[in-house]
């Protein structure tokens, strides 16, 4: 990838968790941790300067590989960040590499999407040239 590529970003999102995100042993549940990655995804999609919207194009989730490395404790008010950057391109997909945080640095998850586009009008496979996906009619970032 080219220096200076809005792509080669490694874009950090905090988010905010919620009381019911707990499971009822007191764990940040599950199937929470999939939402953090998707909320990553898409704020490092608008930060390199992709808003797929009210695009023609939507972004689906291929493959989801995530390993779960440590228990979050109960905090009905507590943060975590959302760590992402592009790991890998092919001409149909692209993998990204996100890692979930604690507010001190301490990795509690790790996590690889492939992600593919899909035209949303005929459902066909789009290539994912993802400088091409800055061209693509859309609502501005």
């Amino acid at each position: 990838m080219t220096a200076g590529r809005p792509f080669g970003l490694v874009h950090v999102s905090e988010v905010a968790l919620r009381p019911n995100d707990f499971d009822w042993a007191g764990h940040l549940n599950n199937s929470v941790y999939v939402q953090l990655l998707e909320t990553g995804r898409w704020e490092w999609g608008l930060a390199c300067g992709v808003d797929l919207r009210d695009s023609r194009l939507v972004a689906v989730v291929l493959q989801l590989r995530l390993d779960y490395l440590r228990a979050v404790d109960w905090d009905p008010v507590g943060r975590l960040a959302v760590r992402t950057s592009l790991a890998e391109r092919s001409p149909f997909s692209f993998t990204l590499a996100q890692d979930v945080e604690r507010t001190d640095g301490t990795v509690v998850a790790t996590g690889r999407v492939r992600l593919g586009l899909v035209d949303r009008d005929t459902k066909r496979v789009h290539p994912a040239d993802l400088e091409a996906m800055l061209e693509v009619p859309g609502r501005a970032a």
